[in-house]
């Protein structure tokens, strides 16, 4: 049985730049729009059960995205969220309750004209990974003294491949290393964090997020 489309909500201020991703997931293979807004009072008024997931602007002018997306996820848990933004504002993921961080992302604007970044992005958020702007987390690096000293340099690399939103599969290509090493070296990236899975909490998601504040 063929799959359906993923379908997508976009919600944003600036007409042109609405309209250009509409334009690219409109193109893109897998992918439906169904709802937009140009407001936050526009977006708050659709039900969030028509889409799978919201790519929502951060400052809608009348409202703050993180504030629309908490909204839609407290009518649907299991909605995916991916924040927009054009300056470096990833720390406000660090606002969200860790236990309902799954399937929430963060793209800057630059990348998401990038149709294999924004795909990426709306793709990791409906299948529960919190991912944060592939460009964004290339570019940070620890903080001296923080838990992630502890890390080898190349536990160091997974970590922020897998903030980035990538699989292990992927990472694994990313890096030119087996599936299984990745694996091998996800798990010591969770023993040295101290992270556990139970069963409110997800160690990859408190990973991603640990990324975010142990890293500038």
């Amino acid at each position: 049985m063929e799959r359906r489309p993923l379908r997508v909500a976009v919600i944003e201020d600036q007409p042109l730049y609405r309209q250009m991703l509409v334009g690219l997931l409109g193109s893109a293979p897998g992918f439906s729009v169904t709802r937009s807004a140009n407001s936050s009072a526009q977006a708050l008024a659709l039900d969030p059960a028509d889409f799978d997931v919201a790519l929502v602007d951060l400052d809608l002018g009348d409202g703050d995205g993180f504030d629309v997306g908490l909204a839609y996820r407290s009518r649907n848990p299991r909605l995916g969220v991916v924040i927009l933004s054009a300056v470096d504002a990833v720390h406000r993921m660090l606002a969200l309750d860790p236990q309902d961080a799954a399937g929430w992302g963060y793209l800057s604007k630059t990348s998401a004209l990038s149709a294999g970044s924004l795909v990426a992005a709306l793709s990791a958020s409906t299948e529960g990974r919190t991912m944060i702007d592939p460009a964004l987390a290339r570019r940070r690096e620890a903080r001296q003294g923080s838990p992630l000293d502890s890390l080898t340099t190349r536990q160091e690399e997974v970590l922020s491949l897998l903030a980035a939103g990538l699989t292990n599969a992927a990472i694994g290509e990313e890096l030119g290393i087996a599936a299984r090493s990745v694996d091998n070296h996800v798990i010591a990236v969770y023993s040295a964090l101290g992270l556990t899975s139970t069963e409110r909490r997800n160690p990859r998601v408190q990973a991603a997020l640990l990324f975010v504040e142990h890293s500038r």
